[in-house]
C-alpha cells in the first residue's frame, strides 16, 4: 500500500484511549507517537501486511472514523526498506509496530491535510483543531497467506454488517415512529423503512431511475440540529452559512442522477416519490444514510430528516 493511500485512509481517524503508561517514540522522519500498549512478536518485514484497526476523534470527542465499529480493519503492505526515506511518518510508524501494539498521536487538521493528505483543508473544517489517532495492530500476515486471510475477514465482515444493519434498522424504526407519534405526524411508509410526508403536490410523473433532477434540500437530525442545506436563508438561520461556498457556486439546487450519483441510498428512494414542484419531508433510517460512519456534524447510526423540494426533472 502506498504511503499516500495509508495517509488518506487515516485522515479524519483519531481516537482517545485511556492511557496507562506512555512511551514516546519517533520515526526516522521525526514523526512522534505514543506507545499505549506493547504487543508480542516481531515487527513486520518487507512484503508482509500490517492489519490494523483505528479510531479517530476530534477535540470535542466526536468520532470521525472507527474501524472497530464497522467491523473491518485496514491493511498496509510493507515496502522494501529502500523506500523508508520517501515514506511519510505514519507509514514509517507502521513499520515499527508488532502484533498487539496500540499507539496514539495527535495532529492538527492543517498539518494532517498538508503533510499527509496533500490537499487543502475542506472549507467546513477548522484547520486549527486537533485530532487524535489511536491505532492497534491486529495481525502481521505473510504475503502468501494474505488472500486467504482477507477472504476470511470479508466473510466475517459481511456477516457482521448483516446482523448490525438488521439490529440498527429495528432501533431506527422505533425512533422514527416514536418521533412521529410525539409530533402527531401522519406519515406514509416505503418498504425500506423510510417514512415521508408530502407537504406540496407537484405535477406530472414522479422522477425515475436514470433521470437527472435538481433538488433543494435541508438536512437535520430528529433533535432538530441542522447539518447541511442548499438553501441560503436556511444556512444563515441555522448557523451553517459558508462564505466560501457562497462565493464559489452559491446556494443552489443540487443535481442528482437517480440510482447513479454518489448520494445516500435514502435520497435515491425519496426522489422517486417526488414529481416536479413537489415538496416533502423524509425520515431516513441510518442504514440508508451514513450508517456507522460519522463526521463533525453527523453521529454514527443517526436517523436523518430531509426536507426536499423537487425543482426540475430531466
Amino acid at each position: 500500500m502506498k504511503s499516500m493511500r495509508i495517509a488518506q485512509i487515516l485522515v479524519g481517524a483519531i481516537a482517545m484511549f485511556a492511557a496507562c503508561t506512555q512511551a514516546s517514540k519517533e520515526t526516522p522522519s521525526g514523526f512522534k507517537f505514543d506507545m499505549i500498549k506493547e504487543g508480542t512478536g516481531d515487527i513486520p518485514r518487507p512484503t508482509q501486511f500490517v492489519v490494523f484497526n483505528f479510531r479517530v476523534t476530534d477535540s470535542a470527542d466526536s468520532i470521525w472514523a472507527d474501524t472497530y465499529g464497522r467491523g473491518y480493519p485496514e491493511f498496509a503492505r510493507i515496502q522494501d526498506s529502500s523506500r523508508i526515506a520517501d515514506e511519510d511518518g505514519i507509514t514509517q510508524m507502521l513499520r515499527m509496530l508488532s502484533k498487539g501494539d496500540s499507539v496514539s498521536f495527535t495532529i492538527s487538521i492543517a498539518d494532517l491535510f498538508r503533510d499527509f493528505a496533500k490537499s487543502p483543508v475542506p472549507p467546513h473544517m477548522d484547520s486549527t483543531s486537533i485530532v487524535r489517532y489511536n491505532i492497534s495492530v491486529r495481525d502481521i500476515v505473510n504475503q502468501e497467506d494474505f488472500d486467504a486471510y482477507q477472504s476470511q475477514v470479508e466473510q466475517d465482515y459481511y456477516a457482521f454488517m448483516t446482523r448490525s444493519a438488521a439490529e440498527q434498522l429495528g432501533k431506527d424504526t422505533v425512533a422514527i415512529d416514536e418521533y412521529l407519534s410525539e409530533k402527531n405526524i401522519q406519515a406514509q411508509k416505503l418498504p425500506s423503512g423510510i417514512r415521508y410526508v408530502i407537504s406540496k403536490e407537484g405535477k406530472g410523473p414522479a422522477a425515475g431511475s436514470g433521470q437527472t433532477v435538481s433538488v433543494h434540500y435541508a438536512g437535520y437530525m430528529l433533535d432538530g440540529t441542522y447539518f447541511d442545506t442548499s438553501i441560503r436563508e436556511t444556512a444563515q438561520q441555522q448557523g451553517l452559512f459558508d462564505s466560501a461556498r457562497d462565493a464559489q457556486n452559491g446556494y443552489q439546487p443540487y443535481q442528482v442522477t437517480i440510482d447513479q450519483s454518489s448520494v445516500i441510498q435514502g435520497w435515491h428512494e425519496a426522489l422517486k416519490v417526488l414529481n416536479e414542484g413537489a415538496e416533502g419531508t423524509f425520515y431516513i433510517p441510518s442504514s440508508l444514510a451514513y450508517g456507522p460512519r460519522a463526521n463533525q456534524r453527523i453521529k454514527a447510526n443517526s436517523v436523518l430528516v430531509f426536507d426536499l423540494q423537487m425543482v426540475d426533472i430531466k
